[in-house]
């Protein structure tokens, strides 16, 4: 069958791994050894970073104002328990100019990953000043929902996880293209989980269609990571593809288990509120901090020379097998065409709608 043809739901042409595999992988990126990753000069460099305010995306927001870049902090207008971007745009200001860095540029722009138009003009905003852009760091994302356990969706007609942790990524990764495409060494890094293994594939339940049991919400949140992982591992193969982008490089990074802001649970009953206890106490005690899950940001932006990989905290990983899988790639390509519109807006005009392989991919891989 014609790959471009396979419908969404139809058996995979291999059998998915056991539980006690995605069980082990899991675990191997809970990992809470103390890493570190080389300093660098990104002096002069120009990054965005999407959900900087807070967690991961602050700390290496701050780490790269040390290592001398000019930094867009993309953040919504944030909740009372997350810190305010002109917080963290002061800190970064602090931490350059004390590492010598007295000419760079901070700025946050508002934008709302849960509103389609919003990233549109995030975006747009960037292409404006007609800049290069050297680094897109996707960071931005949500733990838990206004709803608990139970099914929201957003304006635009999405379930939450899935617009925000994903959807609006791909959005803007896709608009921004032309501003990475004129970097002489662009970055991409896309903050994914080592829970993408407890994801389940079916695309047919992106937005609760089907309605597979959500345990806590957390359900979402794993497929999405999973089909992250599957679009950015296409995504590279498609710019290699192509001779004006074949020199960007997307990686999915995962940070570990940080205790940060992202985890703002909301469960109702006693049962629930046991269940918020339990996990935040663990959280706690068996978390890693925010500086160390910032690593793989790090890691991905200063340490990959080869793309469509899945760096687990600062080691290249074993990602889902569905990520290897040309039919599973091909499937979530054509699933966020068709929720996105994206071939009517001109955004896969170079990219393609339709799966094509190219006999010296591999070869291009390696470089």
């Amino acid at each position: 069958m014609d790959i471009n043809q396979i419908p969404l739901g139809a058996p995979l042409s291999f059998e998915e791994p056991s539980k006690a595999w995605r069980d082990q992988q899991n675990k191997a990126g809970l990992s809470r050894e103390t890493l570190s990753v080389p300093d660098a000069d990104l002096t002069g460099k120009w990054i965005i970073v999407v959900g900087a305010n807070s967690g991961i995306g602050r700390e290496a927001t701050l780490q790269f104002a040390k290592w001398g870049a000019n930094i867009i902090l993309g953040c919504r207008s944030p909740p009372p328990y997350e810190p305010h971007p002109d917080q963290v745009v002061k800190e970064c200001q602090e931490a350059a100019k004390a590492h010598g860095h007295h000419n760079t540029t901070f700025e946050w722009w508002e934008t709302d990953y849960s509103k389609l138009d919003s990233v549109e003009a995030f975006a747009q905003r960037w292409l404006d000043t007609g800049r290069p852009l050297d680094v897109l760091c996707n960071n931005a994302g949500i733990g838990g929902t206004p709803n608990g356990a139970d099914l929201f969706k957003t304006s635009d007609g999405f379930e939450i996880h899935h617009q925000v942790n994903f959807l609006s990524h791909v959005l803007c990764t896709l608009r921004l293209l032309p501003a990475l495409a004129r970097a002489p060494q662009p970055r991409v890094t896309c903050t994914v989980s080592s829970m993408q293994f407890n994801g389940d594939f079916d695309l047919r339940n992106c937005n609760g269609e089907i309605k597979l049991p959500s345990r806590d919400g957390a359900h979402f949140y794993s497929n999405n990571k999973l089909w992250f992982q599957v679009w950015l591992t296409e995504m590279q193969r498609r710019l290699l593809q192509n001779d004006q982008y074949k020199h960007i490089i997307i990686n999915g990074v995962h940070p570990g288990w940080v205790n940060s802001e992202i985890w703002n649970l909301k469960l109702e009953g006693l049962m629930g509120l046991l269940k918020i206890t339990a996990f935040r106490l663990a959280t706690r005690l068996m978390a890693i901090n925010s500086q160390q899950g910032s690593l793989c940001i790090l890691k991905g932006v200063t340490g990959m020379s080869e793309g469509g990989k899945y760096v687990s905290r600062t080691t290249i990983a074993e990602p889902m097998p569905h990520a290897k899988d040309p039919d599973c790639r091909q499937r979530v390509w054509r699933k966020v065409n068709e929720e996105l519109k994206l071939q009517e807006k001109g955004l896969l005009d170079v990219l393609g709608l339709d799966y094509v392989e190219e006999t010296n991919y591999e070869t291009r891989a390696r470089l």
